[in-house]
């Protein structure tokens, strides 16, 4: 108990690079490949860093960034998701002034849309 006290310990960051380092590890076995392994203990390394680093502000820093940049890719990927999941109830448009991402219900023929970012005003085939 009195080890850890103090120090870093596992965050988001250091377990997505378990993870990461795990994956590069079983690539290295599979494939044959000696940089594979390298990188991956490279890797561990560095998340042993990260766990016993008692610089705590500076790990949160880059826990904080990775949630960021983790999150932007999580909510790029639901919603590419979304959109194949409905491509045939929905059509999908980009706004022509603003470039904002709009849908319209499949079958309604030409309508007048309004855009709710930009408020500009087009016609578009459903």
């Amino acid at each position: 108990m009195d080890f850890m006290s103090g120090r870093n310990g596992m965050d988001q960051l250091s377990f997505a690079c378990l993870l990461i380092s795990l994956g590069l590890q079983v690539l290295g076995g599979v494939f044959g490949s000696s940089l594979f392994l390298l990188l991956s203990i490279a890797l561990y390394a560095w998340t042993l860093f990260r766990v016993f680093s008692r610089k705590s502000y500076k790990r949160e820093e880059e826990n904080k960034k990775f949630l960021s940049l983790w999150n932007t890719v999580k909510t790029k990927a639901r919603q590419y998701y979304l959109r194949l999941k409905g491509v045939r109830q929905y059509k999908y448009f980009h706004c022509p002034q603003c470039k904002a991402l709009l849908r319209l219900t499949r079958g309604q023929g030409e309508k007048e849309i309004c855009c709710p970012k930009c408020q500009n005003r087009f016609r578009q085939k459903s």
